[in-house]
Protein backbone atom coordinates (compact mmCIF):
# COMPACT_ATOMS: atom_id res chain seq x y z
CA UNK A 1 0.00 0.00 0.00
CA UNK A 2 2.73 2.48 0.85
CA UNK A 3 4.62 1.39 -2.48
CA UNK A 4 1.86 2.05 -4.23
CA UNK A 5 0.64 5.03 -2.79
CA UNK A 6 4.15 6.84 -3.30
CA UNK A 7 3.83 5.52 -7.14
CA UNK A 8 0.54 7.57 -7.32
CA UNK A 9 1.35 10.85 -5.74
CA UNK A 10 0.06 13.77 -7.61
CA UNK A 11 -1.11 17.40 -7.23
CA UNK A 12 -4.53 17.22 -8.89
CA UNK A 13 -4.47 20.61 -10.01
CA UNK A 14 -2.43 20.35 -13.06
CA UNK A 15 -2.99 16.46 -13.47
CA UNK A 16 -5.54 14.30 -15.03
CA UNK A 17 -8.22 12.44 -13.57
CA UNK A 18 -6.71 9.94 -11.60
CA UNK A 19 -8.47 6.43 -12.13
CA UNK A 20 -8.90 3.33 -10.05
CA UNK A 21 -6.38 0.72 -10.53
CA UNK A 22 -6.68 -3.26 -10.87
CA UNK A 23 -6.99 -3.84 -7.02
CA UNK A 24 -8.53 -6.53 -4.95
CA UNK A 25 -10.50 -5.75 -2.33
CA UNK A 26 -9.50 -3.96 1.01
CA UNK A 27 -8.51 -5.72 4.03
CA UNK A 28 -11.34 -6.31 6.54
CA UNK A 29 -10.73 -4.25 9.31
CA UNK A 30 -12.29 -5.29 12.82
CA UNK A 31 -10.78 -2.87 14.88
CA UNK A 32 -10.67 0.98 14.15
CA UNK A 33 -8.45 2.05 12.20
CA UNK A 34 -5.62 4.90 13.94
CA UNK A 35 -6.76 8.44 12.44
CA UNK A 36 -4.66 12.23 13.73
CA UNK A 37 -7.99 13.78 12.73
CA UNK A 38 -11.46 13.85 14.04
CA UNK A 39 -14.32 13.23 11.08
CA UNK A 40 -16.81 15.74 12.02
CA UNK A 41 -19.29 15.41 8.72
CA UNK A 42 -20.37 14.63 5.28
CA UNK A 43 -21.72 16.27 2.64
CA UNK A 44 -22.34 14.07 -0.83
CA UNK A 45 -23.79 15.71 -3.65
CA UNK A 46 -24.58 12.67 -6.05
CA UNK A 47 -26.15 12.65 -9.57
CA UNK A 48 -27.74 9.57 -10.77
CA UNK A 49 -27.57 9.17 -14.59
CA UNK A 50 -30.36 9.03 -16.97
CA UNK A 51 -30.09 5.84 -18.01
CA UNK A 52 -26.83 3.31 -16.93
CA UNK A 53 -24.97 3.17 -13.66
CA UNK A 54 -22.41 5.72 -14.04
CA UNK A 55 -22.86 8.14 -11.07
CA UNK A 56 -20.71 11.88 -10.71
CA UNK A 57 -20.54 12.79 -6.95
CA UNK A 58 -18.65 15.68 -5.02
CA UNK A 59 -17.91 15.20 -1.56
CA UNK A 60 -16.86 17.30 1.18
CA UNK A 61 -15.23 15.73 4.29
CA UNK A 62 -15.14 18.25 7.29
CA UNK A 63 -12.79 17.10 10.14
CA UNK A 64 -10.78 18.19 13.00
CA UNK A 65 -7.01 18.58 12.88
CA UNK A 66 -5.68 17.52 15.83
CA UNK A 67 -2.02 18.63 16.05
CA UNK A 68 -0.32 21.63 15.19
CA UNK A 69 3.04 21.79 13.41
CA UNK A 70 3.09 19.23 11.36
CA UNK A 71 0.72 17.59 8.23
CA UNK A 72 -1.97 14.88 8.42
CA UNK A 73 -2.89 12.38 5.58
CA UNK A 74 -6.48 11.59 5.72
CA UNK A 75 -6.96 7.77 4.59
CA UNK A 76 -10.66 7.99 2.81
CA UNK A 77 -12.03 4.89 1.55
CA UNK A 78 -13.20 4.59 -1.92
CA UNK A 79 -13.69 1.71 -4.68
CA UNK A 80 -13.20 1.66 -8.35
CA UNK A 81 -13.66 5.61 -9.12
CA UNK A 82 -12.16 8.16 -10.79
CA UNK A 83 -10.83 11.21 -9.15
CA UNK A 84 -10.57 14.77 -10.66
CA UNK A 85 -10.00 16.83 -8.17
CA UNK A 86 -9.29 17.44 -4.16
CA UNK A 87 -9.20 20.70 -2.55
CA UNK A 88 -8.84 22.14 0.64
CA UNK A 89 -9.97 25.14 2.06
CA UNK A 90 -10.42 28.08 0.02
CA UNK A 91 -10.45 26.08 -2.87
CA UNK A 92 -6.58 25.44 -2.75
CA UNK A 93 -5.20 22.04 -4.78
CA UNK A 94 -4.70 19.26 -1.89
CA UNK A 95 -1.53 16.72 -3.15
CA UNK A 96 -3.25 13.15 -2.27
CA UNK A 97 -2.71 9.80 -3.78
CA UNK A 98 -4.90 6.95 -4.64
CA UNK A 99 -4.72 3.48 -5.37
CA UNK A 100 -8.54 2.19 -6.13
CA UNK A 101 -9.10 1.61 -2.61
CA UNK A 102 -8.19 4.43 -0.54
CA UNK A 103 -7.37 7.98 -1.25
CA UNK A 104 -4.91 9.36 0.73
CA UNK A 105 -5.41 13.18 0.87
CA UNK A 106 -2.15 14.82 2.47
CA UNK A 107 -2.94 18.18 4.79
CA UNK A 108 0.01 20.72 5.40
CA UNK A 109 0.88 21.48 8.67
CA UNK A 110 -1.42 24.47 10.48
CA UNK A 111 -0.17 26.51 13.62
CA UNK A 112 -2.58 25.48 15.66
CA UNK A 113 -5.85 22.79 15.42
CA UNK A 114 -8.85 23.82 13.53
CA UNK A 115 -11.28 22.52 10.99
CA UNK A 116 -10.98 21.97 7.82
CA UNK A 117 -12.87 20.82 4.54
CA UNK A 118 -11.91 18.28 2.09
CA UNK A 119 -13.62 18.05 -0.77
CA UNK A 120 -12.98 15.38 -3.77
CA UNK A 121 -14.78 15.17 -7.23
CA UNK A 122 -15.31 11.82 -8.81
CA UNK A 123 -17.35 9.93 -10.96
CA UNK A 124 -17.65 6.09 -11.99
CA UNK A 125 -19.75 2.99 -11.91
CA UNK A 126 -19.91 1.29 -8.47
CA UNK A 127 -19.36 -2.06 -8.10
CA UNK A 128 -20.62 -2.25 -5.24
CA UNK A 129 -22.48 -0.04 -2.11
CA UNK A 130 -25.10 1.31 -4.29
CA UNK A 131 -27.66 -1.27 -6.37
CA UNK A 132 -28.76 0.52 -9.53
CA UNK A 133 -31.22 -2.03 -10.97
CA UNK A 134 -35.22 -2.65 -12.33
CA UNK A 135 -38.22 -3.92 -10.22
CA UNK A 136 -39.80 -6.95 -10.65
CA UNK A 137 -42.23 -4.57 -12.79
CA UNK A 138 -39.11 -2.64 -15.17
CA UNK A 139 -39.13 0.67 -13.10
CA UNK A 140 -35.80 1.62 -12.76
CA UNK A 141 -34.40 1.46 -8.61
CA UNK A 142 -30.90 2.99 -7.16
CA UNK A 143 -30.41 1.73 -3.13
CA UNK A 144 -27.38 2.32 -1.28
CA UNK A 145 -26.66 -0.75 0.72
CA UNK A 146 -23.61 -0.19 3.02
CA UNK A 147 -22.83 -2.87 5.73
CA UNK A 148 -20.74 -2.95 6.61
CA UNK A 149 -18.18 -1.44 5.04
CA UNK A 150 -19.65 -1.10 1.44
CA UNK A 151 -20.00 2.56 1.48
CA UNK A 152 -16.58 2.86 -0.03
CA UNK A 153 -18.19 1.48 -2.93
CA UNK A 154 -19.73 5.16 -3.60
CA UNK A 155 -18.79 8.00 -1.04
CA UNK A 156 -15.44 8.50 -0.10
CA UNK A 157 -15.56 7.97 3.89
CA UNK A 158 -13.31 6.65 6.33
CA UNK A 159 -15.58 3.78 6.31
CA UNK A 160 -15.53 2.06 10.11
CA UNK A 161 -18.50 2.09 12.80
CA UNK A 162 -16.07 3.90 15.00
CA UNK A 163 -16.19 7.49 12.95
CA UNK A 164 -19.03 8.75 13.26
CA UNK A 165 -20.22 11.81 11.47
CA UNK A 166 -22.78 13.85 10.34
CA UNK A 167 -24.28 13.78 6.99
CA UNK A 168 -25.93 15.84 4.46
CA UNK A 169 -26.95 14.22 0.66
CA UNK A 170 -28.02 16.34 -2.39
CA UNK A 171 -28.79 13.71 -5.19
CA UNK A 172 -29.90 14.66 -8.33
CA UNK A 173 -32.18 12.18 -10.00
CA UNK A 174 -34.29 11.44 -12.91
CA UNK A 175 -38.17 13.52 -12.30
CA UNK A 176 -39.89 10.13 -12.47
CA UNK A 177 -38.33 9.03 -9.57
CA UNK A 178 -38.85 10.37 -5.47
CA UNK A 179 -35.81 10.10 -3.07
CA UNK A 180 -35.57 8.98 0.41
CA UNK A 181 -32.05 9.59 2.50
CA UNK A 182 -31.37 10.27 6.28
CA UNK A 183 -32.13 13.22 8.28
CA UNK A 184 -34.75 15.26 7.70
CA UNK A 185 -36.17 16.03 5.01
CA UNK A 186 -34.58 19.63 3.42
CA UNK A 187 -36.12 20.83 -0.09
CA UNK A 188 -36.58 19.13 -3.31
CA UNK A 189 -36.02 21.47 -6.51
CA UNK A 190 -36.37 21.68 -10.09
CA UNK A 191 -32.69 20.75 -12.03
CA UNK A 192 -31.99 21.41 -15.88
CA UNK A 193 -32.92 18.52 -17.90
CA UNK A 194 -35.99 17.53 -16.69
CA UNK A 195 -34.63 16.12 -13.09
CA UNK A 196 -35.00 17.05 -9.50
CA UNK A 197 -32.80 18.14 -6.82
CA UNK A 198 -33.16 16.23 -3.15
CA UNK A 199 -31.71 17.79 0.10
CA UNK A 200 -32.11 15.47 3.25
CA UNK A 201 -29.97 16.61 6.30
CA UNK A 202 -29.10 14.22 9.81
CA UNK A 203 -27.08 16.96 11.78
CA UNK A 204 -26.53 13.60 14.45
CA UNK A 205 -23.20 11.59 14.10
CA UNK A 206 -24.40 8.54 12.41
CA UNK A 207 -22.12 5.42 11.14
CA UNK A 208 -20.74 5.20 7.57
CA UNK A 209 -22.87 1.99 6.95
CA UNK A 210 -25.96 3.34 8.12
CA UNK A 211 -25.03 6.43 5.15
CA UNK A 212 -27.84 5.85 2.64
CA UNK A 213 -30.18 7.19 0.21
CA UNK A 214 -32.92 5.34 -2.41
CA UNK A 215 -34.38 6.26 -5.35
CA UNK A 216 -37.62 4.74 -7.36
CA UNK A 217 -41.02 5.61 -8.11
CA UNK A 218 -42.39 5.50 -4.36
CA UNK A 219 -45.54 5.84 -2.93
CA UNK A 220 -45.26 7.51 0.39
CA UNK A 221 -47.95 7.24 3.08
CA UNK A 222 -47.23 9.04 6.51
CA UNK A 223 -48.19 7.32 9.73
CA UNK A 224 -48.97 9.49 13.09
CA UNK A 225 -46.03 10.67 14.53
CA UNK A 226 -44.49 8.96 17.48
CA UNK A 227 -45.06 11.49 20.73
CA UNK A 228 -43.11 10.38 24.47
CA UNK A 229 -42.97 13.73 26.42
CA UNK A 230 -42.32 16.83 24.24
CA UNK A 231 -40.41 14.28 21.59
CA UNK A 232 -42.39 14.05 18.23
CA UNK A 233 -40.70 12.15 15.07
CA UNK A 234 -42.54 11.78 12.08
CA UNK A 235 -43.40 7.76 10.35
CA UNK A 236 -43.57 7.70 7.36
CA UNK A 237 -43.73 4.20 4.70
CA UNK A 238 -42.08 4.29 0.97
CA UNK A 239 -42.69 1.92 -1.14
CA UNK A 240 -43.45 0.71 -4.65
CA UNK A 241 -47.40 1.91 -4.81
CA UNK A 242 -48.82 -1.77 -5.58
CA UNK A 243 -47.63 -2.83 -2.18
CA UNK A 244 -48.51 0.29 0.17
CA UNK A 245 -52.00 -1.03 1.18
CA UNK A 246 -50.53 -4.53 2.22
CA UNK A 247 -47.17 -2.43 4.31
CA UNK A 248 -49.70 0.07 6.09
CA UNK A 249 -52.37 -2.72 7.06
CA UNK A 250 -49.68 -5.42 8.16
CA UNK A 251 -45.79 -4.90 9.03
CA UNK A 252 -46.42 -1.63 9.84
CA UNK A 253 -49.66 -1.11 11.24
CA UNK A 254 -48.27 -0.55 14.44
CA UNK A 255 -44.91 0.98 12.99
CA UNK A 256 -45.75 4.22 15.65
CA UNK A 257 -46.31 2.15 18.24
CA UNK A 258 -43.34 0.71 18.58
CA UNK A 259 -41.29 3.75 18.75
CA UNK A 260 -43.41 5.14 21.61
CA UNK A 261 -42.88 2.03 23.47
CA UNK A 262 -38.80 2.13 22.66
CA UNK A 263 -38.75 5.99 23.98
CA UNK A 264 -40.63 4.97 27.03
CA UNK A 265 -37.94 2.02 27.68
CA UNK A 266 -35.11 3.21 26.11
CA UNK A 267 -35.28 6.85 26.05
CA UNK A 268 -36.23 9.65 23.43
CA UNK A 269 -36.02 8.33 19.56
CA UNK A 270 -32.85 9.23 18.18
CA UNK A 271 -34.37 10.84 15.10
CA UNK A 272 -36.63 13.36 14.37
CA UNK A 273 -38.37 10.77 11.15
CA UNK A 274 -38.01 7.39 10.57
CA UNK A 275 -38.82 6.12 6.75
CA UNK A 276 -39.63 2.72 6.25
CA UNK A 277 -38.46 2.14 2.85
CA UNK A 278 -39.03 -0.77 0.65
CA UNK A 279 -35.54 -0.97 -1.51
CA UNK A 280 -33.56 -3.81 -2.86
CA UNK A 281 -31.03 -4.48 0.32
CA UNK A 282 -29.26 -7.59 0.37
CA UNK A 283 -30.27 -8.27 3.86
CA UNK A 284 -33.97 -8.89 5.17
CA UNK A 285 -33.75 -5.44 6.92
CA UNK A 286 -31.15 -3.27 6.57
CA UNK A 287 -31.28 -0.22 10.24
CA UNK A 288 -30.01 2.76 8.25
CA UNK A 289 -30.26 5.82 10.16
CA UNK A 290 -33.89 6.84 10.11
CA UNK A 291 -34.30 5.27 6.69
CA UNK A 292 -34.71 1.50 7.41
CA UNK A 293 -34.18 -0.47 4.19
CA UNK A 294 -36.30 -3.49 3.95
CA UNK A 295 -36.00 -6.55 1.17
CA UNK A 296 -38.51 -6.14 -1.78
CA UNK A 297 -39.03 -10.00 -1.85
CA UNK A 298 -40.91 -10.02 1.12
CA UNK A 299 -43.31 -7.22 -0.38
CA UNK A 300 -44.27 -9.09 -3.17
CA UNK A 301 -44.21 -12.50 -1.45
CA UNK A 302 -46.82 -10.72 0.70
CA UNK A 303 -44.70 -12.50 4.07
CA UNK A 304 -43.48 -9.60 5.56
CA UNK A 305 -44.42 -9.31 9.50
CA UNK A 306 -43.95 -6.98 12.32
CA UNK A 307 -41.07 -8.83 13.59
CA UNK A 308 -38.59 -7.51 11.29
CA UNK A 309 -40.03 -3.98 12.02
CA UNK A 310 -39.32 -3.97 16.01
CA UNK A 311 -36.04 -5.52 15.06
CA UNK A 312 -35.02 -2.97 12.52
CA UNK A 313 -36.49 0.05 15.00
CA UNK A 314 -34.61 -1.21 17.73
CA UNK A 315 -31.18 -0.81 16.23
CA UNK A 316 -32.23 2.86 16.05
CA UNK A 317 -31.13 3.37 19.72
CA UNK A 318 -28.69 0.17 19.71
CA UNK A 319 -26.54 0.10 16.42
CA UNK A 320 -27.44 3.40 14.85
CA UNK A 321 -26.90 6.11 18.32
CA UNK A 322 -25.23 4.05 20.13
CA UNK A 323 -22.90 2.00 17.60
CA UNK A 324 -20.18 -0.63 18.44
CA UNK A 325 -16.84 1.16 18.05
CA UNK A 326 -14.98 -2.47 16.82
CA UNK A 327 -17.11 -5.20 14.52
CA UNK A 328 -15.96 -7.88 17.33
CA UNK A 329 -18.55 -6.20 19.29
CA UNK A 330 -21.35 -6.29 17.41
CA UNK A 331 -23.65 -7.89 19.94
CA UNK A 332 -23.76 -4.73 21.18
CA UNK A 333 -26.17 -3.90 18.29
CA UNK A 334 -27.41 -7.65 16.81
CA UNK A 335 -27.94 -9.19 20.17
CA UNK A 336 -29.59 -5.68 21.48
CA UNK A 337 -32.16 -5.46 18.74
CA UNK A 338 -32.34 -9.13 18.92
CA UNK A 339 -33.67 -9.17 22.35
CA UNK A 340 -35.44 -5.29 22.26
CA UNK A 341 -37.56 -6.70 19.43
CA UNK A 342 -39.06 -9.29 22.00
CA UNK A 343 -39.17 -7.00 24.79
CA UNK A 344 -40.98 -4.03 22.36
CA UNK A 345 -43.49 -6.92 21.70
CA UNK A 346 -44.09 -7.78 25.41
CA UNK A 347 -44.84 -4.21 25.92
CA UNK A 348 -47.36 -3.86 23.33
CA UNK A 349 -49.35 -6.65 24.62
CA UNK A 350 -47.67 -9.71 23.25
CA UNK A 351 -47.86 -11.13 27.05
CA UNK A 352 -45.97 -14.68 25.73
CA UNK A 353 -43.63 -13.36 23.34
CA UNK A 354 -40.82 -12.92 25.17
CA UNK A 355 -40.66 -16.43 26.12
CA UNK A 356 -41.24 -17.74 23.49
CA UNK A 357 -38.72 -15.26 21.47
CA UNK A 358 -36.03 -16.23 24.23
CA UNK A 359 -36.70 -20.61 23.61
CA UNK A 360 -36.61 -20.08 20.04
CA UNK A 361 -33.06 -17.77 20.12
CA UNK A 362 -31.95 -20.85 22.28
CA UNK A 363 -32.39 -23.51 19.97
CA UNK A 364 -31.01 -21.72 17.12
CA UNK A 365 -27.26 -20.88 18.88
CA UNK A 366 -27.33 -24.89 20.15
CA UNK A 367 -28.15 -25.69 16.63
CA UNK A 368 -25.72 -23.13 15.35
CA UNK A 369 -21.48 -23.85 14.64
CA UNK A 370 -20.36 -20.70 16.22
CA UNK A 371 -20.66 -22.36 19.90
CA UNK A 372 -17.19 -23.10 20.23
CA UNK A 373 -16.44 -19.20 19.95
CA UNK A 374 -17.11 -16.55 22.09
CA UNK A 375 -19.74 -13.46 21.53
CA UNK A 376 -16.16 -10.92 21.07
CA UNK A 377 -14.13 -13.00 19.62
CA UNK A 378 -10.63 -11.63 19.13
CA UNK A 379 -9.43 -13.51 16.01
CA UNK A 380 -12.73 -12.05 14.34
CA UNK A 381 -12.25 -10.55 11.07
CA UNK A 382 -14.59 -11.46 8.17
CA UNK A 383 -17.32 -9.29 8.78
CA UNK A 384 -20.04 -10.79 7.26
CA UNK A 385 -19.11 -13.68 9.40
CA UNK A 386 -20.01 -11.83 12.24
CA UNK A 387 -23.74 -11.87 11.24
CA UNK A 388 -23.89 -15.54 13.14
CA UNK A 389 -25.47 -16.70 16.44
CA UNK A 390 -23.35 -15.54 19.04
CA UNK A 391 -24.32 -11.86 17.66
CA UNK A 392 -27.40 -12.32 17.58
CA UNK A 393 -28.99 -15.28 19.44
CA UNK A 394 -26.20 -15.29 22.37
CA UNK A 395 -26.39 -11.51 22.64
CA UNK A 396 -29.74 -11.60 23.27
CA UNK A 397 -29.31 -14.36 25.92
CA UNK A 398 -26.65 -11.92 27.75
CA UNK A 399 -28.86 -9.03 27.82
CA UNK A 400 -32.10 -11.70 29.29
CA UNK A 401 -29.91 -13.34 32.19
CA UNK A 402 -28.58 -10.26 32.71
CA UNK A 403 -31.91 -8.54 33.64
CA UNK A 404 -32.38 -12.16 35.59
CA UNK A 405 -29.75 -11.15 37.52
CA UNK A 406 -29.55 -7.78 38.03
CA UNK A 407 -33.84 -7.64 38.51
CA UNK A 408 -35.69 -5.26 36.00
CA UNK A 409 -35.19 -2.20 38.02
CA UNK A 410 -31.68 -1.55 37.70
CA UNK A 411 -31.77 -3.75 34.20
CA UNK A 412 -33.90 -0.80 32.72
CA UNK A 413 -31.70 1.61 34.66
CA UNK A 414 -29.09 0.83 33.35
CA UNK A 415 -30.57 0.66 29.60
CA UNK A 416 -31.48 4.39 30.00
CA UNK A 417 -28.35 5.80 31.40
CA UNK A 418 -26.28 3.84 28.68
CA UNK A 419 -28.46 5.19 26.19
CA UNK A 420 -28.44 8.72 27.42
CA UNK A 421 -24.33 8.45 28.29
CA UNK A 422 -23.26 7.10 24.96
CA UNK A 423 -25.98 8.13 22.38
CA UNK A 424 -24.02 9.97 19.06
CA UNK A 425 -20.85 8.05 20.53
CA UNK A 426 -19.12 4.37 19.81
CA UNK A 427 -19.00 2.12 22.36
CA UNK A 428 -17.38 -1.60 23.40
CA UNK A 429 -18.77 -4.21 25.73
CA UNK A 430 -16.66 -2.91 28.29
CA UNK A 431 -18.69 0.50 28.38
CA UNK A 432 -22.00 -1.01 28.70
CA UNK A 433 -20.26 -3.35 31.78
CA UNK A 434 -19.70 -0.12 33.59
CA UNK A 435 -22.77 1.62 32.82
CA UNK A 436 -24.94 -1.64 34.63
CA UNK A 437 -22.31 -2.08 37.20
CA UNK A 438 -23.20 1.38 38.31
CA UNK A 439 -26.83 1.21 38.31
CA UNK A 440 -26.92 -2.28 39.94
CA UNK A 441 -24.61 -1.49 42.64
CA UNK A 442 -22.76 -4.42 41.94
CA UNK A 443 -18.94 -6.32 40.88
CA UNK A 444 -20.38 -7.54 37.37
CA UNK A 445 -16.86 -8.58 35.61
CA UNK A 446 -17.62 -12.59 36.44
CA UNK A 447 -20.60 -12.38 34.44
CA UNK A 448 -19.33 -10.65 31.16
CA UNK A 449 -15.56 -12.46 31.40
CA UNK A 450 -17.98 -15.87 31.01
CA UNK A 451 -21.16 -14.69 28.88
CA UNK A 452 -19.13 -12.58 26.23
CA UNK A 453 -15.22 -13.83 26.53
CA UNK A 454 -16.24 -17.37 26.98
CA UNK A 455 -16.94 -19.66 24.82
CA UNK A 456 -20.04 -22.18 24.36
CA UNK A 457 -22.48 -22.51 27.60
CA UNK A 458 -23.43 -24.76 30.08
CA UNK A 459 -24.09 -28.35 29.50
CA UNK A 460 -25.49 -29.87 33.14
CA UNK A 461 -25.72 -33.20 33.26
CA UNK A 462 -28.11 -34.19 36.40
CA UNK A 463 -29.03 -37.40 38.45
CA UNK A 464 -31.55 -36.99 41.60
CA UNK A 465 -32.43 -39.97 43.51
CA UNK A 466 -34.67 -39.89 46.34
CA UNK A 467 -33.84 -42.86 48.92
CA UNK A 468 -36.84 -45.50 49.23
CA UNK A 469 -39.26 -43.16 47.27
CA UNK A 470 -39.02 -40.51 50.30
CA UNK A 471 -38.60 -36.96 50.60
CA UNK A 472 -35.05 -36.62 51.15
CA UNK A 473 -33.51 -36.11 48.01
CA UNK A 474 -29.60 -36.05 46.58
CA UNK A 475 -29.10 -34.29 43.32
CA UNK A 476 -25.80 -33.93 41.61
CA UNK A 477 -24.98 -31.57 38.95
CA UNK A 478 -21.73 -31.85 36.77
CA UNK A 479 -20.88 -29.32 34.32
CA UNK A 480 -20.20 -31.79 31.17
CA UNK A 481 -19.38 -28.99 28.79
CA UNK A 482 -16.29 -29.36 27.20
CA UNK A 483 -13.23 -28.65 28.56
CA UNK A 484 -11.92 -25.86 26.04
CA UNK A 485 -15.72 -23.51 27.00
CA UNK A 486 -14.40 -23.60 30.68
CA UNK A 487 -17.05 -24.09 33.80
CA UNK A 488 -19.55 -21.43 34.24
CA UNK A 489 -20.90 -19.68 37.56
CA UNK A 490 -24.45 -20.17 38.19
CA UNK A 491 -25.95 -18.67 41.01
CA UNK A 492 -29.39 -19.35 40.69
CA UNK A 493 -30.17 -22.33 38.53
CA UNK A 494 -33.48 -22.73 39.47
CA UNK A 495 -34.96 -26.77 39.95
CA UNK A 496 -38.81 -28.15 40.36
CA UNK A 497 -39.65 -31.16 41.63
CA UNK A 498 -42.96 -32.27 40.69
CA UNK A 499 -44.97 -34.97 43.20
CA UNK A 500 -48.02 -37.32 42.50
CA UNK A 501 -50.01 -34.87 44.14
CA UNK A 502 -49.59 -31.01 45.64
CA UNK A 503 -48.54 -27.81 44.04
CA UNK A 504 -44.37 -27.91 42.81
CA UNK A 505 -41.57 -27.79 45.10
CA UNK A 506 -38.88 -25.18 43.43
CA UNK A 507 -35.60 -25.02 45.39
CA UNK A 508 -32.14 -22.87 43.88
CA UNK A 509 -28.86 -24.16 43.30
CA UNK A 510 -25.52 -22.20 43.05
CA UNK A 511 -22.88 -23.89 40.83
CA UNK A 512 -19.24 -23.00 41.73
CA UNK A 513 -17.06 -22.82 38.25
CA UNK A 514 -14.30 -24.17 40.47
CA UNK A 515 -15.88 -27.70 41.15
CA UNK A 516 -16.73 -29.45 38.01
CA UNK A 517 -19.44 -32.00 40.43
CA UNK A 518 -21.44 -30.43 43.11
CA UNK A 519 -23.84 -32.71 44.85
CA UNK A 520 -26.58 -31.17 47.09
CA UNK A 521 -29.83 -32.58 49.80
CA UNK A 522 -33.14 -31.58 49.89
CA UNK A 523 -35.72 -32.37 52.51
CA UNK A 524 -38.85 -32.09 50.45
CA UNK A 525 -42.92 -31.82 51.59
CA UNK A 526 -43.75 -35.02 49.90
CA UNK A 527 -41.73 -37.76 47.88
CA UNK A 528 -40.64 -36.26 44.26
CA UNK A 529 -41.37 -38.03 41.54
CA UNK A 530 -39.87 -35.52 38.77
CA UNK A 531 -37.18 -32.91 38.60
CA UNK A 532 -36.86 -30.13 35.50
CA UNK A 533 -34.21 -27.83 35.65
CA UNK A 534 -34.11 -24.04 34.85
CA UNK A 535 -38.24 -24.36 34.59
CA UNK A 536 -39.17 -20.47 33.43
CA UNK A 537 -36.11 -20.19 30.79
CA UNK A 538 -33.71 -18.07 32.74
CA UNK A 539 -30.28 -19.60 31.47
CA UNK A 540 -28.75 -20.53 28.58
CA UNK A 541 -28.11 -24.04 29.26
CA UNK A 542 -29.04 -27.58 28.38
CA UNK A 543 -29.69 -30.19 31.18
CA UNK A 544 -29.83 -34.00 30.82
CA UNK A 545 -31.95 -34.85 34.13
CA UNK A 546 -31.50 -38.73 34.88
CA UNK A 547 -33.64 -40.33 37.90
CA UNK A 548 -31.01 -43.14 39.50
CA UNK A 549 -32.62 -46.06 40.96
Amino acid sequence: MRRAAAAFAFGLAAAAPLRAQAAGPAPERAAPPRLTVGILGYRFSVTLPDSGDTIAGRAQVRLRRLRAGVPDTVPLDLVGMAVHEVLGDAGRPLAAAYDGRVLRVVLPAVPRPDTETITVAYAGRPADGLISATDARGRRIVFADDWPDRARGFIPCVDHPAYKASVTWEIDAPAAMRVIANGAFVAVRDAPGGRRRWTYVEARPIPTYTMVFGAAPFAVSRHAPAVTGRDSSAMEVWTYPEDSAFADSVPFRRATAIVEAGSRLIGPFPWRKLAHVESSTRFGGMENAAAIFYANGMYVGRHMREGVVRHETAHQWFGDAVTERDWRHLWLSEGFATYFDLVFAAALGDDSALAQGMRSEARGYFASDVVGRPVVDAAAEDLMGLLNANSYNKGAWVLHMLRGEVGDSAFFRAIRRYYATYRDSSVVSEDFERVVERAAGKDLRWFFRQWLYQPGYPRLDVTWRAPGAGRRVVLRVAQAQPAAWGRFRLPRVAVRFTAAAGPAMDRVLALDPRRAEQTFTFTLPRAPTGLAVDPHGALLLSANVRQAP
